[in-house]
């Protein structure tokens, strides 16, 4: 039996629709979900005693300036500071500040606080698993410590999820390493490695 042409050109309608749908649900489907945690940048932070070095958070303003004197708000000119990628699965990063001028805030003769800063949400901490810390100053080893306290603390809810070595501001950082048990200061150089797993 011939069909007519409209026949034909209804045919041909619903065979081209057929096709298409068909090529529709064929597409392989692409995620949107950010893979967030699938990397964090570490950043290193501290704070002398009299704020005469300063190398601020990664979200401050003042992070441009990079090692700073805190009560001038003044850059320290010459000093190099490296920030590392944390990767999913088992790492271990350094992260530091280098260059002669550290020298420049050793009368402070200690610390308020040294930590590792991190581009992961807070509301993730659970993701980072810090198994040590090792701090070093002028490349000679000053405290490694094991299980270091990440920040947020317990009930609080900080925007970044931070690796604490010294601050003497926290009792969870303080049990580790108390701050004033540090007086060493760099004159070339200081780091922290920390080991550990992202999640």
């Amino acid at each position: 039996m011939r069909l007519s042409n409209v026949a034909k050109r209804v045919f041909s309608v619903a065979l081209a629709a057929a096709v298409t749908a068909s090529s529709i649900v064929a597409v392989p489907q692409v995620s949107k979900k950010a893979d967030a945690a699938s990397s964090a940048t570490a950043y290193l932070c501290f704070a002398s005693k009299g704020y005469n070095g300063v190398l601020s958070n990664h979200n401050d303003s003042n992070r441009s300036k990079g090692v700073m004197n805190g009560n001038k708000k003044k850059s320290i000119s010459g000093v190099k500071v490296s920030n590392a990628t944390i990767k999913k699965g088992k790492f271990t990063v350094t992260v530091s500040a280098s260059g002669s001028k550290l020298k420049s805030f050793a009368k402070d003769k200690g610390w308020n606080s040294i930590y590792v800063d991190t581009s992961l949400a807070g509301k993730s901490k659970k993701k980072l698993k810090v198994t040590s810390a090792t701090l070093k100053i002028d490349g000679k080893t000053v405290k490694t410590i094991k299980n270091p306290a990440l920040t947020p603390d317990p009930g609080k809810t900080d925007a970044f999820t931070q690796v604490m070595v010294i601050n003497t501001w926290n009792s969870y950082a303080q049990k580790k390493f108390s701050a004033s048990s540090c007086t060493k200061m760099p004159k070339k150089s200081i780091s922290v490695t920390i080991s550990g797993k992202l999640k």
